[in-house]
């Protein structure tokens, strides 16, 4: 069970991060791929994209936490803690 763990922990985190990094932050920007002459994109008054990545972040954040309490090694801690961080990092530059 242990062994599953191991490996099924990256998979999740490595697939949303995946997620936060391919999501764009405004829904009308597909129009600037199908019309590269427009410069200003409409306005997207819904938050729905922010408050979704938001809450990935967070389970990003908090499945972090839960590996960080079963850690053994210092290294193991380290990287943990980095992983979370960058999972932050991310939301922050696309979506604040």
């Amino acid at each position: 069970m242990k062994k599953i763990n191991m490996v099924i922990y990256p998979i999740i985190y490595m697939i949303g991060l995946l997620i936060l990094l391919c999501t764009s932050n405004n829904q009308y920007e597909w129009m600037q791929e199908m019309d590269s002459t427009r410069v200003q994109l409409p306005e997207d008054s819904s938050a729905n994209t922010a408050i979704g990545m938001t809450i990935l972040t967070l389970i990003l954040v908090i499945m972090q936490i839960v590996r960080f309490k079963f850690a053994r090694s210092h290294f193991e801690k380290s990287t943990v803690i980095i992983l979370a961080l960058l999972a932050i990092i991310v939301w922050a530059i696309k979506f604040s």
